[in-house]
């Protein structure tokens, strides 16, 4: 399902049962970008069904929030150059020699490197499909600026308690900021939590950017003032 949050703002209603996040896209005068990948094929299939249907025109980039597989496994099921930090590439090339049966992906989950519900998860998405991983085209270790023509995309370059490869991507006009899963725990601490360190830093980092509202991968949309709220919330639990 396809929301508008404007003319040229689009992104997709998340599914956590099937760990579908939040697919974003932005038109531009010349070219248009895809915001994450999604998680593998049959969402794929339905954003690009969903784009076509609102005569909006492909996308020419995909820019991964992070490596994680239900935000990049879609991409190698798109066939356009995708964007990400020098870590998330890294991680995916990683990620490109494991094996994926569901053996080896249960031995990663008895070896704490995946946790259990992802895992059932991506082996119900893949019953039918075999798992195929794209390494990205373009990326980067600092910030970058899409000038898309009358719109403008700015990537931060973000290491937070989710993940270390992060973007966190700014639509300027819009005043959205796209999160991934940049203000969410680490899955793999148990219990699972935020380090300390990492979340001031990221409270910090947001606040300077000039947004009105955050699209998470996973959750409802945030206003400024309820996401600097909850993240605030979080920090003064660790004191």
């Amino acid at each position: 399902m396809l929301i508008k949050f404007s003319n040229k703002l689009f992104y997709t209603k998340q599914r956590y049962m099937y760990l579908e996040p939040a697919v974003g896209y932005v038109k531009g005068k010349n070219f248009s970008v895809m915001i994450d990948s999604g998680n593998g094929p049959e969402q794929v299939e339905s954003f690009l069904k969903d784009l076509k249907e609102n005569n909006l025109p492909h996308p020419s980039y995909v820019i991964l929030t992070h490596h994680h597989w239900d935000h990049s496994f879609g991409s190698a099921y798109l066939n356009i150059p995708v964007i990400s930090t020098e870590k998330a590439k890294n991680a995916l090339i990683e990620f490109a020699h494991l094996k994926w049966d569901n053996e080896s992906i249960e031995q990663r989950v008895e070896d704490g490197v995946e946790i259990q519900y992802s895992a059932d998860v991506l082996k119900k998405v893949y019953r039918n499909h075999e798992i195929k991983i794209k390494i990205p085209d373009i990326s980067k270790s600092g910030d970058i600026t899409l000038n898309l023509g009358e719109e403008k995309v700015i990537c931060f370059c973000n290491d937070n308690s989710h993940s270390d490869d992060a973007f966190i991507v700014y639509v300027v006009d819009e005043k959205v900021l796209f999160l991934g899963d940049s203000h969410a725990k680490n899955y793999y601490t148990k219990p699972m939590s935020y380090d300390k360190t990492k979340l001031r830093d990221y409270i910090d980092t947001i606040k300077k950017i000039d947004f009105e509202y955050a699209i998470p991968g996973h959750g409802n949309i945030f206003t400024r003032n309820d996401l600097l709220a909850y993240l605030e919330k979080e920090y003064t639990k660790m004191r």
